[in-house]
């Protein structure tokens, strides 16, 4: 029991940690590929992570189902407020620029804030949803696969954003 805490901990630190990471990152891959192109590319990833997923769990028909369906629920949810926090963080930077008033920051600030409390809530939830679907074993391997399939796709995706950008810088 104790063991699913801490390893339920690691993944929400995680999670938060990678967001901020990817928040942070050089040029949102919005500005560098076309909206389609990205939208498309989130499918295939999201396809992709699936059938991972299924794999690495050693899931029947009927346990993929449900799994999926938790993780599909809450995907969806952590990827409007990785949006919204983006499109915040973007917002931030600009009122820093523009020598904004500190209660325009403030704001700003507190929103990014209660957004990052939200996806902790969302990644705990659906950890809480699949602890009633997986064992201690696939909990496990769930967490260890999210993390390594995290920083694969983090590093794909730095990847095709620098030949996007070395491809569009001689036009």
């Amino acid at each position: 029991m104790k063991k699913s805490m801490v390893a339920a901990f690691v993944l929400v630190l995680f999670v938060v940690l990678g967001c901020f990471v990817l928040v942070q990152a050089d040029p949102p891959v919005k500005d560098t590929l076309k909206e389609k192109e990205f939208s498309e590319l989130r499918q295939k990833i999201k396809a992709l992570k699936k059938k991972k997923i299924v794999e690495a769990l050693a899931l029947t028909k009927e346990a993929a189902d449900a799994v999926l369906s938790v993780i599909d629920k809450h995907d969806a949810q952590m990827h409007d407020l990785i949006r919204s926090m983006k499109d915040d963080i973007h917002n931030l930077k600009k009122a820093v620029n523009d020598k904004k008033d500190d209660t325009v920051k403030q704001a700003i600030i507190d929103k990014i804030t209660k957004t990052r409390t939200e996806l902790i809530a969302v990644k705990q939830a659906e950890i809480d949803e699949l602890k009633g679907i997986l064992t201690v074993d696939q909990q496990a391997k769930y967490i260890l696969f999210s993390i390594d399939f995290h920083k694969t796709i983090s590093k794909i995706m730095a990847e095709k954003r620098g030949k996007y950008d070395n491809g569009s810088k001689g036009d």
